[in-house]
C-alpha cells in the first residue's frame, strides 16, 4: 500500500459557496431592515417638521391678529380680518398678516393647509377669542390637525362697541388714533 501525505500548507484557504450565499444573504435582509427603519424616521421627522411649521404659522397669525385688535375701540361683523377665498392665508384689511410668507403645497399643486377662523366675542368681558384650525391637504383624512387661539382683552373697547360674534370667519374693527 502507498501512503501519500499531502502537504497541508498547499491546500487553499477561503470560503465555500455555501458560506458566501449565507453572508449575502444575511446582509440584504438586515439592508432591507436598515433601509426600511430609515425611511420610517425621515416620514416621521418630516410629519414633525409639517406640525411644526403650522405651530409657527398658527402662532404668528393670531400675534398679528392680537395687535391689530388690542387697541381696538369697536368690533363687530365685516371683513377687515378674514381667509383669503382659498382658504390659505390670514388677510387683515386685504393684505397678508404674514407678508412674504408662501405655505408648502402638495404634489397636485394645492396648498398644503387650509384654514379655518373662528372669531368670537364677549362684552361682559371685553374680549375676543379667535381660533386658527389648520388641516393638513396631503392627509385630509386626519380632520384638524392643529389648532391655536388667543384670547384678546380690547382695553379701549366700551362694552356697547362690541358687537357679538359666535364663530365667525371674519371681523371688523376699528381703533382710535393716539392724539399727538
Amino acid at each position: 500500500m502507498i501512503r501519500i501525505c499531502k502537504n497541508k500548507a498547499s491546500k487553499k484557504a477561503g470560503f465555500t459557496l455555501l458560506e458566501m450565499v449565507l453572508v449575502i444573504a444575511i446582509m440584504m435582509m438586515m439592508s432591507f431592515y436598515l433601509y426600511s427603519t430609515f425611511r420610517t424616521v425621515a416620514f416621521s421627522h418630516q410629519k414633525v417638521t409639517v406640525v411644526n411649521d403650522m405651530h409657527d404659522y398658527a402662532s404668528l397669525c393670531l400675534r398679528a391678529i392680537e395687535k391689530q385688535l388690542c387697541n381696538a375701540d369697536s368690533i363687530g361683523g365685516g371683513e377687515d380680518i378674514k381667509l383669503d377665498g382659498n382658504s390659505e392665508y390670514v388677510l387683515i384689511h386685504n393684505a397678508s398678516a404674514l407678508p412674504g410668507f408662501t405655505q408648502y403645497h402638495t404634489s397636485s399643486g394645492d396648498a398644503r393647509w387650509r384654514l379655518n377662523l373662528k372669531i368670537s366675542t364677549n362684552a361682559a368681558s371685553k374680549t375676543a377669542t379667535v381660533v386658527i384650525e389648520m388641516t393638513d391637504n396631503a392627509d385630509p383624512s386626519t380632520g384638524v390637525a392643529y389648532s391655536d387661539s388667543v384670547t384678546i382683552y380690547l382695553a379701549a373697547c366700551k362694552p356697547e362697541n362690541i358687537e357679538p360674534l359666535t364663530n365667525s370667519p371674519y371681523c371688523s374693527y376699528t381703533t382710535v388714533e393716539p392724539i399727538s
